[in-house]
């Protein structure tokens, strides 16, 4: 690097071309550098252009660079150029945009390859950083606990892990010791120790965050990755909502603000009103996950509806679209091809901004199909999708919406949707069986139950259970004929859809008891997966229940 810099200097000075007056500093050089000693030559680049690097180096200068500081700066990038194309750096690392762990990793393997010396940093299993800040009791402790309990985010604390990183390297006190972009870095590579130590734990929360630089260098390590989340509150609702007094509040908010805590705010990817309700807080969280879990903008994809409804579905969709309508989407059957006459119902979700209960009242759509076809509507808020607040069947939709646009029937341009990932959809299933079962229960005690409503009733069982091994199908008879193969315990005689749809009667038939049957089978089957066994001595077992285990 001195040698490009003497090389351009010369090439400004004197006005020789930038190779030769490299050359000839080269060749000046030569006496003052020891004979045989080992050099290792790494070159960090902003990009591979030339004008774009002299340029962003002049723009890192406060005042306006002169004519001849600008002229020197693109005889570097030229010289730097031309010591890389011979080959005389042993690396060269592009930054780019990327975030400064992925550069400090590439460089510390980069020396480490040259047999230098260097602590490498530990494996990255961190998917997502939340960094926690904000005044006394504005709750940060709060959301750290509810993105612990809610959402399985691990949730650790700055002091905690600035206390080891000061233990590893013998600091006494590690505030007084470092600055804060160091006590940032540090900060960092703790919390690659614990993710790589502890599986599973790559969702990591960290609070509390009153350090205004640290926290700004925190992002420029992590990246994208990272979210500053802000809790804002009035002081007087803070002080209301602990047991301190207001002057202590006072005391130790005037400690926070002289290390620029409240500055945070003005650098924070969320700022929280946390001046509301504890629902309100737990609804804004989830926001905040479900925005990391993954926004999609749904593909063009045409819906695959039968040729014959897709003249009424294009009217009704147009009653249900206008300025505040986010999504319409056929879901089910009627999305994903496996639609029937005189079985299959028509299930429409529409997504709009708000939904008073008049805009709902006022929509002059049919309650039934061309044919007598049962419509069902659901209605959601934009801000109900992006928080996951939907019932698990239609979260599965929407994340199929968003996978391949399947059953779209109309979408806002530039929509982005808010999904939750597979396993977190699959586990809000799971938390839905329990009212499934309920409900199956009572429809299978009725002597006088629509059977059809019985039997949709135990495929969607099928579908939780079989969604909680891996498994995603839609139709039904996929349904009934995968669960036998991968439950063959529960031995349920299913038949198939077309015998149910062609029963003329929806109530007591000869079918009836066969669909009965194959509930009763079910619901035995679902109670069996709920049992455990304790070991109470070598000698002695006892089955029991989870209701028993509890009480153990």
């Amino acid at each position: 690097m001195l040698v490009a810099t003497c090389a351009a200097t010369a090439a400004v000075k004197d006005g020789i071309p930038i190779d030769e007056a490299l050359v000839e500093v080269e060749d000046r050089a030569r006496r003052y550098f020891p004979v045989g000693r080992r050099e290792l030559h790494i070159l960090l680049r902003h990009g591979p252009d030339l004008s774009a690097e002299a340029s962003q180096a002049l723009a890192r200068d406060r005042s306006p660079a002169s004519d001849r500081y600008g002229a020197y700066q693109r005889q570097l990038a030229e010289a730097i150029q031309l010591q890389v194309r011979r080959g005389d750096y042993h690396r060269v690392i592009v930054r780019g945009d990327r975030p400064l762990l992925d550069v400090q990793r590439e460089v510390r393997e980069a020396v480490a390859e040259f047999g230098v010396p260097v602590t490498l940093l530990p494996p990255d299993r961190v998917d997502r950083l939340w960094i926690l800040a904000g005044m006394s009791e504005s709750g940060k402790s709060t959301v750290g606990e509810l993105l612990r309990t809610e959402h399985g985010v691990t949730r650790l604390k700055i002091g905690y892990l600035l206390r080891l990183a000061a233990d590893r390297f013998s600091v006494p006190d590690p505030y007084q010791a470092w600055d804060e972009p160091t006590e940032a870095q540090m900060l960092s590579e703790e919390i690659l120790r614990f993710a790589a130590l502890n599986p599973g734990s790559g969702w990591i929360s960290i609070e509390s965050a009153h350090r205004f630089a640290a926290t700004g260098h925190l992002r420029q390590i992590w990246g994208d990755r990272c979210n500053i989340v802000y809790l804002d509150a009035p002081q007087p609702v803070r002080v209301g909502r602990g047991e301190e007094p207001a002057e202590s509040v006072a005391a130790r908010d005037a400690t926070k603000r002289s290390r620029g805590a409240e500055r945070i705010a003005s650098i924070a990817d969320t700022v929280i009103d946390n001046a509301g309700s504890l629902l309100a807080l737990k609804r804004a969280v989830a926001e905040l996950v479900h925005r990391a879990s993954g926004d999609r903008c749904p593909p063009q994809h045409e819906a695959a509806v039968p040729a014959a409804l897709q003249p009424f579905l294009a009217t009704y969709t147009a009653e249900l679209v206008d300025d505040e309508t986010a999504l319409v989407a056929a879901t089910g059957s009627l999305a994903y091809g496996n639609w029937q006459p005189d079985w299959s119902d028509l299930d429409i979700l529409v997504v709009r901004d708000t939904l008073p209960v008049s805009w709902l009242a006022g929509r002059s759509t049919p309650h039934t199909g061309p044919d007598g076809e049962k419509i069902a509507l659901s209605a959601f808020t934009t801000n109900e999708a992006r928080t996951g607040r939907l019932p698990p069947r239609l979260l599965y939709a929407l994340r199929q919406i968003a996978h391949d646009g399947r059953g779209l029937l109309y979408r806002r341009p530039g929509l982005v949707l808010h999904v939750l990932d597979r396993d977190a959809d699959e586990r809000a299933a799971r938390g839905d069986l329990p009212l499934v079962v309920m409900t199956l229960r009572r429809l299978a005690a009725r002597p006088d139950t629509d059977i059809r409503a019985l039997y949709k009733h135990v495929v969607l069982a099928m579908k939780i259970m079989l969604r909680a091994d891996g498994i995603d199908l839609d139709a039904s008879d996929d349904v009934r004929r995968v669960f036998t193969s991968q439950h063959p315990a529960a031995r349920v005689d299913l038949p198939a859809v077309v015998d149910v749809s062609r029963s003329e009667s929806r109530s007591d038939n000869e079918l009836a008891q066969r669909i009965r049957n194959a509930a009763s089978d079910l619901l035995a089957y679902d109670e069996t997966l709920g049992r455990t066994t304790i070991r109470q001595d070598p000698d002695q077992e006892r089955t029991t229940d989870d209701n028993d285990v509890h009480h153990a």
